[in-house]
Formats: C-alpha cells, structure tokens, sequence
C-alpha cells in the first residue's frame, strides 16, 4: 500500500503509524505549502506483505552478535523477490507522477525515525539518482535491510527501543539535480543560548558529502531579528554530483568554485526565512535538508532538532539567567579527564581555604572577605566530572587584591587562558562588581606590607618550608593500617590545620611571579623585541636558572642510569633485556640492596609521590608502580640520555646569548631595571616550582590516608573495596566517621556514582572553554554550551595548513618523527622522537630525556612542562592551535621551530 497525498492530520497521524518519521515529515511540508519534490511512501504494510511472501520473518529475531545479523539480513533481502502486486502499483505511482523516467531517490523511513525523541540521523540508508525498477528494487530492499543494521540496532539498545517486530516505511522521491545544497537548523545546535541564530551549512552539488561529513561546508548565521549574516567560507575541493549510470561521483571543484561561496548572502536569508516558517508551522525547532535545483530552493526532508533544551530552560523566574564562564586552562595539567568526587572535594577545599588566606595577608578587609563566601567556595567546578575554573570568579578575586585592576592581563599570562571573548560575549562580565577602593591610609600601608613581604620572602619560604618538611616528614612514615578511623580522621584535619591552612608563603610567591613574570613579558614586548620574538626571548632568559625541585627526580634517575650504563656490562645487557615489570620483581628481593637497588629506592623515597596524574587521589603513585621510572632508566642507558652536565651547558649558551641581546638594545637606568625585574621573575618562578612540589607531597601522604580509611571501610563492608572510597567527598567520610551522615547506604551511593562517571568517561568532554546559564546544573543536564571557537577571537592560526602555532617555552630547530601519545603508556619505549600530546604534568617528566622535543597542545608560558623543558633543554612548544592531535599522527615528520611557535608539517 502506497500513499502520497494527505490532506487531513488525522491522515498524517495514521501515516506516523506506517510509513515512519521521514514520509510523515514530508506529508507535513506538502499540506503546509512548502516546496517539496514529488514523492510517495511504501508503507510497513508493504515492507510486512514483502517478509511474508519470501519467509523471512525468522530471520528477523535479535540475537547478541549485530554485526553478523546485519549482513545476513541484507544478503537475504537483495536475494528475496518484491511481490508483484506492490510492484504493480510503485509502477502505477511513478507513471501517476510523471517520474517513471527520471531520476529518484530512493529514502528509509524508520517508524521511530526523526521523531521528537529520536532523530536516527544518518543510521539509515538512501540511494541517490536512481532509475528504472531494477535500481528502485534494490534500492528499496536494502532500506528495509537497513533497520536492522549494526548501528540501528545499538542505537535501539541505547535508547531503550523495542528490537522485535521493527517496521521500515520507505519514501521514494523525485531526485532534486543541485548546484547547491545543505542543510539548515532553525535554532543554532552549537549556540543553544542565542535563541536569535539559524545556521546555514551548504556545499555545491549534492549535500550527501555534507551530512556525512565527508565534505568541508560553507556556514552561514543568520539572524532572525536583524537578517544580518555572518557567512564563514572556506576553501572546498571536491562535490558529489549525478554519475551518468545513476548514484554519485566526487568530482574536483573548479579553481573558482574552490573558493568562491556556494551560497549568495540573498539565498542564504532565503533559507533561514523558510526555517524559521518551518518552525513555526510545525511547532518545533526543526533541521531541515534542502537542495537550489536551477534556482529554485527546495525542501527534501526535515526533523526535530533533538537536543535543545525544553522551553522552560529559557524562563527566568525558573532556572535564572546568570552566565558562568567555564576554563580549563592551566588546571587541566592537573586534573585531566575524569576526576573522582573524592579529588574534586578535596581539591576545593583547599583553594577555599589558600585563597581566603592570601585575602587576609594582602589586607582586605574582614568584612569584604565574609561578604564573598560564594566566591571562595565556587572557585572551582566540576563539570560531568572533569574539573573546570569558574572564571568570572577569579576575575573578581583579582579585582578585590589591591592594585588588582592592573594586574587582571597578568593573571591571563599565568593561567595559559587562550584568547578573548569575543565582543559579543563580554556582556558576561557585567556581573563583575567593581573592584573595591581603598583609602590613601590603606593603600601606603598595604603597598608596605607587600613591600616587607617581597624583601622577607626567602625567609617566608625557608620559615614554610621547615615547618612543612617537619609534619610531612613524620606524616610519611606514620604506619596507618594500624590505626582506627576516627584517628585517621583526625589526622587528616590535624594535616589540613598543619599544612593547607599555613599555605601563606606559596601564595605570596604564586603573587610576586605573576606580578613579576608579567611586568617581565612587558618590558620585554615594549623595550627589547617585537611582538614576534618576544615570548621566545623571555623564554631564554629564564633558561638555566638551576636548583629546581622538579627536575631533581629526572636528575636522580639520569644519574643511576649513567652508573648503570657504565658499571658491570652482564648487568647493563640484563637490564636492557628484562621487562620492567620483571626488575621491579628482582629490586623488591634480592638486587634490594645492590648498588641500583639502593639507589632506586632511594629515589622511591624521596620522589615516590611525583608520578602521573600526581594531583588525583584515585590515581597510583610511584610507590604502588615504578615500572615507568624503570623503563625511563632503561631508555636512558640503551639511548646514552644521562648527560646532565651537556644540557646544563646547553641552557647556560641559550640563557647567556639571550642576555646579550638585551645587553644590546639597552643601556642606563632601562637596563638597570630590566636587570632587576628578570632576576625577581627568576627566583618567583623558580620558587613556584619548588613550592608545588610540596603541594605534590600534600596530595601523596593524603592519597595514602584516605586508601587507609578505605581498606577500614570495606573490611567493615561499607564499602565494596577500598578504592570505592574516591566516589565519596571529604564531607560524607567525615560525617560518617563522625556520625553526621544523611545516608548509611554508602554501598549504594557508590555504586551510583560509579555509573554516573563511567558515563563521562564514555561520553565527548565539554569544551575547554564554554558558558552555562542560570543553574549550573540544569545547564549541564543540557550541555546548554557554547563551544570555545564561538567564545574566542584571539587564537593565532596559520593560513597554511601544513603549519601548526603554539606558544614557544624553550628554543631550538629540529626535524624528526614524531610520537602521538594519548597516556604516558603510549610513550614506552620513545627513542628520540618529537613527544607529542595533548597535556603534560609533573608525572610526564622522566621521559624528557629520552625525546628530541616536545609539542603539547594546551599550556602556558608558566606550565610545568614549560618550567622544566627550559630547564632541560628539550625544545618545546605548548598551546598549540589548530589540532594538534587530529592532524599529526605517529611517524609523521615535522620541523619545529620552538623560539618561534612553529611545527611545520612535513609527511611520512
């Protein structure tokens, strides 16, 4: 049974029931007037009578392997006959029609398809400019096959839909020959908070190549409003167009279309306005496909749009209207990917306290404190469980220091934030409050104590860092599998009145390198190089500093593997020979007290909590797993990369050249200056580093207290095993330990949030720089985002897209492979090549020695990757625009030039 007009909605919703979403769309643009090429629909009537006569119904029950039942049920329907009767009467249509000799498309229409709920957007299958009633035939019997193909089917699981009796209605349409086309969201998918946009995307010939992404398209926003349109052309080179013997061919553009827009601004409003008809005809935001056919604008087919949130988002008086402006810059060095709630809470916490605390030193007043409690507490957020800076926050902490206002450019530098908002973002800070002013009184007497604090500030850290050394010292050495909970209880808030919350004197020099580091970037762009050189020249400048904490652990295994490597060549050849799973095996028994033995416990000892991902309690440290150190040692030794003394020289040369050419530009009171300036920026940023090591050390002995608390509440059978103690907060253990608790279940509570965060991690992460609107939650719920390339306009590209722009950190021009790793895991066994990755952090480090460079897509100029390949020598370049990761691919090779940020493309 056929059908193709339907005057009535009760037609239309009968139609629903047995021809599927795409013909019930379609009947809908034909009764509302739209322009739509002739068509008709084979209904599951049809697609029933066809399983019947051919006894194929059986074939049909699901079974748990998808991909062999599709290709059987596919190989069995092109090999079944259709029935005569519905043969007959296809015939009668298309001869009815006029399209007996013309081209057609030949459409699925799955009966849960482009529904509200479900779109299936592109799982089922079409075929293009067919003709004749052999094409149409087996055309129309692999549509059928396709709703019970591999991705149809999970797709069904995934959504909870039935996988029994599954019914495929079938359009056949008169096929459209473009000289463009595309598709048109009514409401802007990617800007669901701009409910003004529609966004156009077109490429020339047929919008196969579009919707399957298999072709780049030119994008057009439209306003509703205003019928401004902002148009993004870029350069195209291929379109499928008609094949002479049917189907589509991939044919190169002409010279001229390559970059010419195959919309006009006037085509482009054409289709916006018939969406935003469409829309309102329909009652829902729709994404509609439409084809230019000799002038003529089309419609082939529409859908809801899916995945907006529901209109009650958008009421005020309901979810609110306050942006928050999410970042990731910087911390995601630290907490990359999903973080558990233990590490979140704790992590909170502590910049709760730590930036309450240099409040209080830098003078502002108690009361302005108190009155910013929210700000303290929501410095942080974790967002489908990664972590992210609620940065209007930290905007607003800067504005409140005094002399804040000034220094906010710094703060950008410091935190690697990426670029600008775009102008018409920056509404967003308009909830900002004015910085705080302060009297002439105040300001000579906090201008004063900050004056006493920078003169005092090696005494500052000498004064923490003994007291520190003491508590964890003693702290690491506590056996506490022989303590009861409540003690481990309170040892941890012992830890925190002892540790976190004497975090003063990091603080004070987290403050100083921001000041000086960026009065340093300054003067450097104003008085000595151009906007070009600048960054790297101030780059060399901070080379060779020494006596960093974090490259002390690389040192020390550099160190054993020169001893290795030159000592007893039986035990070299053993090593290099032996997995490092299988030494740490002999190192824990009998090669104990040899000299390596001795050595690499040693090194356990004193660096055991500097390992991967080192920040995130729920992770393993060195002490549970040294085998990459190890294998670092081993790499070392077969490679000859222990020559501590060559990079030292190294760093020295670049540092020294670097200070001749300030030398050369200035002279007088500027030099003296500039001189005094770089030598404040050298010691804060070589503090900073040495400091964050203690805050590594907080988090190991932490890490080892909260596992001890685990292991006490599985064996009471709280909890399934001791790890389960990572999905609980710092809150809810202590409460429970004390008898504070909203819930005895912690089993359950668990469990739940283990399925919540297997989610995350199964599922794209939020962009690295997004806004959410009114309750932050609900947002989330939503993914109610804006994607950070609609919020930023101030990241560098190259034209060429052969050449990749990052932000230099340490000098040097090389040409090499390159290694795309995803985990440290990846990186085994590098052997000189380019170390390429998305993120670094202090875990990364022993496999510097063993790369030729570094290229690493986020950072900044203060990242520890940045800090520590400038003290290694290892030519680097973090913040890398472009994709990075997309773009190259392991055995590729480049040329880098790290003083200029560049990473040219060269092949295989």
């Amino acid at each position: 049974m056929t059908k193709w007009t339907l005057d009535s909605q009760a037609e239309i919703s009968a139609l629903s029931a047995s021809a599927g979403g795409k013909a019930t769309n379609l009947a809908r643009l034909s009764q509302k007037g739209f322009p739509v090429p002739s068509w008709f629909a084979v209904t599951a009537e049809s697609f029933e009578a066809f399983l019947v006569e051919n006894n194929l119904k059986a074939r049909l029950v699901p079974t748990g392997d998808f991909k062999q039942m599709s290709v059987d049920v596919e190989n069995a329907f092109v090999a079944a006959t259709i029935p005569a009767a519905l043969k007959a009467e296809i015939e009668s249509r298309l001869a009815a029609l006029g399209l007996e000799k013309s081209f057609l498309a030949v459409r699925s229409s799955g009966l849960d398809e482009d529904s509200a709920d479900n779109s299936f957007a592109g799982q089922f299958s079409s075929f293009l400019f067919q003709k004749g009633w052999e094409q149409v035939a087996d055309s129309l019997k692999r549509c059928w096959a396709s709703g019970f193909s591999e991705r149809v089917l999970n797709y069904r699981v995934e959504r909870g839909l039935q996988l029994d009796d599954i019914k495929v209605g079938v359009v056949i349409q008169q096929m459209a020959n473009a000289t463009s086309a595309g598709v048109v969201f009514s409401r802007h998918p990617l800007k669901v908070l701009d409910r003004d946009k529609v966004l156009v995307s077109s490429v020339w010939g047929l919008g196969e190549g579009l919707v399957s992404g298999e072709l780049e398209s030119d994008d057009f926003e439209v306003s509703r409003e205003t019928k401004e349109i902002v148009p993004k052309v870029v350069v195209k080179s291929h379109a499928l167009r008609q094949s002479p013997k049917g189907g589509l061919v991939k044919e190169e553009l002409t010279p001229a279309d390559c970059k010419a827009s195959s919309l006009s601004d006037e085509q482009a409003r054409e289709i916006a306005q018939m969406s935003v008809r469409l829309e309102d005809a329909l009652g829902s935001p729709q994404d509609a496909e439409w084809v230019y056919e000799s002038g003529r604008l089309l419609l082939v087919q529409t859908r809801p749009i899916t995945n907006l949130p529901p209109a009650v988002f958008y009421d005020p008086k309901i979810n609110g209207t306050e942006p928050i402006l999410w970042d990731n810059s910087n911390i995601i060095e630290s907490y990359s990917g999903v973080t558990s709630p233990l590490t979140f809470s704790f992590a909170s916490r502590a910049y709760n306290q730590v930036y309450i605390q240099f409040c209080e030193l830098m003078g502002v007043p108690q009361e302005m404190v108190d009155a910013n409690s929210k700000m303290f507490r929501n410095m942080l957020g974790l967002i489908r469980g990664r972590i992210y800076y609620h940065l209007l926050n930290w905007y607003q902490f800067i504005l409140m220091l005094p002399g804040g206002a000034s220094n906010k450019g710094f703060m950008d530098t410091m935190m690697g934030v990426k670029g600008q908002l775009s102008p018409e973002m920056k509404g967003i800070f308009d909830q900002v409050k004015e910085p705080p002013t302060y009297s002439l009184w105040a300001k000579i007497r906090l201008t004063t104590a900050t004056i006493w604090r920078f003169i005092r500030i090696d005494t500052i850290i000498k004064d923490f860092r003994q007291h520190f050394d003491a508590v964890y010292e003693k702290a690491r050495h506590e056996k506490l599998d022989d303590w009861s909970l409540p003690r481990l209880n309170d040892h941890f808030h012992y830890l925190d009145d002892q540790l976190l919350k004497r975090w003063k004197a990091p603080i004070i020099n987290d403050y100083l390198c921001m000041l000086f580091f960026g009065l340093l970037k300054k003067l450097t762009g104003e008085w000595v190089a151009d906007a070009k050189t600048a960054d790297s020249l101030q780059n060399d400048l901070l080379c060779g500093e020494g006596g960093l904490d974090s490259t002390e652990p690389t040192k020390c295994l550099m160190r054993i593997a020169a001893a290795l490597d030159k000592g007893d060549k039986a035990r070299r050849e053993w090593l290099l020979s032996t997995s490092s799973e299988a030494i740490w095996v002999h190192l824990q028994g009998p090669g104990r007290t040899s000299e390596f033995g001795l050595a690499f416990h040693d090194f356990l000892d004193r660096f055991g909590f500097r390992s991967i991902n080192e920040l995130k309690l729920e992770e393993p440290d060195l002490h549970d797993d040294p085998t990459f150190v190890i294998s670092s040692i081993c790499s070392y030794v077969r490679t000859g990369s222990y020559a501590i003394g060559d990079m030292e020289a190294r760093e020295r040369e670049i540092r020294a050249a670097a200070e001749g050419k300030v030398k050369a530009k200035l002279s007088g009171v500027r030099l003296m200056l500039y001189w005094w300036v770089l030598k404040q920026a050298r010691r804060a940023v070589k503090n900073r580093e040495n400091l964050r090591f203690a805050r590594t050390k907080i988090f190991g002995v932490s890490r080892h207290l909260f596992r001890a608390m685990g292991r006490k509440l599985a064996a009471l059978g709280v909890l399934g095993t001791e790890h389960d103690i990572f999905y609980l907060t710092v809150e809810e253990i202590g409460a429970y330990i004390e008898g504070r608790a909203l819930t005895g279940c912690l089993k359950a509570l668990v469990d739940d949030r283990k399925k919540e965060f297997q989610i995350y991690r199964d599922t794209p992460p939020p962009p690295d720089r997004f806004i959410s609107v009114g309750a932050a939650g609900v947002s989330m719920n939503h993914m109610a985002v804006l994607a950070e390339g609609d919020l930023l306009r101030a990241l560098t590209f190259s034209d060429d897209p052969n050449i990749l722009i990052g932000t230099p950190c340490s000098p040097g021009v090389i040409e090499g492979i390159v290694r795309v790793v995803n985990s440290v895991k990846d990186a085994e066994g590098i052997n000189g090549e380019i170390l390429v990755t998305a993120r670094t952090d202090p875990g990364w480090v022993p496999l510097y020695p063993s790369c030729s460079g570094l290229l690493i897509e986020r950072g900044s100029l203060l990242s520890h990757s940045a800090v520590v390949a400038r003290e290694l020598g290892l030519p680097t370049i973090v913040g890398i625009n472009g994709g990075l990761m997309t773009k190259l691919k392991t055995g590729q090779r480049v040329r880098i030039d790290a003083g200029k940020g560049e990473v040219h493309i060269l092949g295989v």
